[in-house]
């Protein structure tokens, strides 16, 4: 293979390929925007033209670009405008409303980050949030980007009162005290979306500029393919939000690809899926372009243990007159996803409780027999816990299992929360992504960006590490999450989060490796993952990101030759 016209070649370095002839290599070639060579550097530098850019690496890590398998970079964007809450108390979090509330003196308040484990099981109250502010709506999102912490004045403004109907009972609703007014405490993204929508409508010229300020924040954690896992609906229209990422091709400023899906949070009004069939292939047609498409619909399956809303097999441990639930009945589940599997569509469900991967597995299961065989991709996320019965399940019907590692940790939330919510045994049995390798099946990785229990990032550096620890960040010496044998090796977590998750989305024979004829979507880091601590793996920092074979950041202090 020749070499001579290639733009870009790296040299001289440690380059982990995750894939191909040898999992490590020392140069690469990039001509256009793909790899033409992996090899020595001796080769690489014989073919080297007069205008090839010469990267000497001396001895840094080359390594695919991230992938990210579950991940919302328009909602991140947009939530993280506002009052950050990721405090360690209530009292803290009341403290850092009045204190932004007072240097911005105008508008809607807005905020992200309170835990759960602020607040005890009734979760938050109007009440506090109206001593600091009793003049203008609050809205506040949990950190787990599923429920919301609203004062009275943003009801008010809403038109929410003892009187409104909760948009899915029991799944999605308005948390009431016992005269049955609400209390402020806002459950699952219907009825968050709706009052979002009801008090601050924002604009799709708004999410651009917002998504726009946040892109080079990617590029610097090295990402170079996104899957978005559902985006905010504007005026309901999903395609419209998505079609934002095209809008920042079009203009070159988009430093990743995007695979976006298109979501079904609850059973349509009239009971007909095929509708919903439609406005995804609708949506899909709209919004295709070299690095945007629409390729998977997502179900939103349940909610999470935090809000008993994750959908469980044994009731929860502190409120055993519940087992959570879905939006969808059983014979739906079965129902919409035989005839999304039928029409060819990857389907990717939000899991966080077992019930909900055991009655997802059981309907692909059954879709699988009556469609007969095809290569599906389907995946099914967050796993928070899956029964013993059902990991096997995963490699033996083909279905991907997506984690957010850095869920992974022993930190507050889980070791309060979430070991109040399941109780011994189950409270030592989470987050298992091991037990679904070692019986054959294939597992991915995803931050969910800005979504998190304790710990919110975009960086999946900061997830590989707690995935491979399993421990909070920051402290060498802190608890171990349980069970110990399920931590990750870097090489399985690397794998996860480059080439695992791009099997998820199609892309494995376009991305997720280093290997000739892939496209050159490349990053270079200061630190060698696979030689460190562990524990140092999130102080990498990225020096280089490479996106199709255009560089979108760089840091200053790489070493690079003149061109020869």
């Amino acid at each position: 293979m020749c070499t001579a016209d290639a733009d870009v070649v790296f040299t001289n370095g440690r380059v982990h390929t995750v894939a191909g002839p040898s999992p490590w290599a020392e140069a690469v070639a990039v001509r256009g925007h793909t790899i033409t060579h992996v090899g020595r550097t001796a080769e690489v530098l014989a073919g080297a033209g007069p205008r090839t850019r010469v990267i000497d690496l001396d001895g840094r890590l080359l390594m695919p670009g991230f992938v990210e398998g579950h991940t919302h970079p328009i909602l991140g964007a947009f939530l993280g405008h506002g009052v950050d809450l990721q405090v360690p108390t209530r009292d803290d979090a009341l403290a850092a409303i009045a204190a932004y509330a007072e240097a911005h003196p105008d508008g809607v308040v807005r905020g992200f980050g309170w835990r759960v484990d602020m607040f005890g099981p009734d979760g938050p109250s109007r009440a506090d949030l109206d001593r600091v502010l009793p003049d203008r709506p609050g809205l506040f999102f949990a950190i787990d980007a599923h429920s919301m912490w609203a004062n009275s004045a943003a009801l008010a403004a809403a038109g929410i009162d003892r009187d409104t109907p909760d948009p899915v009972p029991g799944f999605s609703y308005f948390q009431r005290d016992r005269n049955g007014d609400p209390t402020g405490y806002v459950l699952e993204v219907n009825a968050v979306l709706g009052l979002v929508n009801a008090v601050e409508p924002i604009s799709p010229q708004a999410m651009r500029r917002m998504l726009e300020g946040w892109l080079p924040s990617a590029a610097e954690a090295g990402i170079t393919t996104v899957f978005d896992a559902g985006v905010p609906p504007v005026g309901g229209d999903q395609a419209s939000v998505i079609a934002l990422y095209a809008d920042l091709e079009r203009a070159g400023a988009l430093p990743f690809r995007v695979v976006a899906s298109y979501a079904i949070k609850s059973p349509p009004a009239d009971g007909d899926f095929t509708a919903v069939v439609e406005e995804f292939l609708a949506a899909r047609d709209s919004v295709t372009t070299e690095l945007v498409s629409v390729d998977v619909l997502k179900i939103v399956g349940d909610g999470t243990q935090g809000g008993y809303t994750a959908w469980l097999i044994e009731p929860y441990a502190d409120r055993p007159d519940t087992t959570g639930s879905s939006a969808f009945t059983e014979a739906q589940w079965h129902e919409m996803i035989g005839l999304f599997d039928r029409a060819g569509i990857d389907v990717h469900v939000h899991a966080c409780g077992e019930r909900t991967v055991r009655v997802a597995l059981d309907a692909i299961e059954g879709a699988i027999g009556r469609n007969g065989p095809r290569d599906r991709r389907h995946t099914i996320a967050h796993l928070v816990h899956v029964a013993d019965a059902d990991a096997p399940r995963f490699g033996e019907l083909g279905v991907i299992a997506e984690f957010s590692a850095n869920w992974f940790s022993a930190d507050p939330d889980t070791v309060q929360n979430m070991a109040a919510r399941y109780g011994a045994p189950r409270m030592d049995l989470l987050y298992r992504p091991r037990d679904i390798l070692r019986a054959g099946g294939r597992i991915s990785l995803g931050t969910d960006w800005p979504a998190a229990g304790y710990f919110s990032t975009h960086k999946p550096l900061d997830a590989i590490q707690i995935g491979v620890t399993r421990q909070l960040i920051g402290d060498v010496d802190a608890p171990v999450l349980a069970p110990a044998d399920q931590r990750l090796s870097v090489a399985e977590a690397v794998h996860a989060n480059t080439l695992g998750a791009a099997y998820q989305l199609r892309l494995d024979d376009v991305v997720g490796s280093v290997e000739v004829g892939k496209r050159a979507d490349l990053i270079v880091l200061d630190t060698d993952i696979f030689a460190v601590d562990p524990h140092a793996i999130h102080t990498a920092q990225v020096l280089l990101t490479m996106t199709d074979g255009r560089i979108w950041h760089e840091a200053p202090g790489l070493s690079a030759a003149t061109p020869r």
